[in-house]
């Protein structure tokens, strides 16, 4: 199995027009903070993205900007990528993440896409991938299979 790691580095290169190219070495270890079980839902979101802008040539258009689990649930932010354009005194200046001033078709097609699958990610453990469900313990969220629970009940207890 890869590391967390091996995993960033293989999403980085393979769909690297996905990702915002200034990206340093530093943000990417913030970028992808997901568990290995969600490894797959990200690999086929990214397919997905890739063949959504590829249709409505959008490629490099738009950024994946994070993915990570925050109570227990995936959350992709994605963005438009940021474009230049003329300031009122006449120079240059980059816009960053505002949207399209109206949504367009590849915009509305990337939500979709997010949704089914932060909606598989809701039933899929983060840890290993099996069938899972949302957990609560201790006032933590955590979507997880029976024996990853249990796993965390018990260094709940030992601590």
């Amino acid at each position: 199995m890869m590391t967390h790691d091996e995993y960033v580095d293989y999403i980085r290169t393979r769909f690297s027009d996905l990702f915002d190219p200034t990206n340093t070495e530093d943000s990417w270890q913030y970028l992808i903070t997901i568990g290995p079980g969600w490894w797959a839902l990200l690999t086929d979101f990214c397919e997905q993205l890739e063949g959504v802008l590829k249709h409505h040539d959008e490629v490099g258009r738009w950024y994946i900007r994070q993915v990570k689990e925050k109570m227990g649930e995936l959350r992709i932010y994605t963005r438009p990528a940021p474009f230049e354009r003329p300031d009122v005194d006449g120079f240059m200046e980059w816009i960053d993440d505002i949207d399209p001033p109206e949504p367009s078709p590849a915009a509305e097609m990337i939500g979709i896409v997010k949704q089914q699958v932060i909606g598989r990610a809701a039933h899929t453990c983060e840890q290993c991938g099996d069938p899972g469900e949302m957990r609560v313990l201790g006032g933590w969220y955590w979507t997880c299979c029976d024996r990853h629970f249990q796993e965390w009940q018990g260094r709940k207890a030992s601590q």
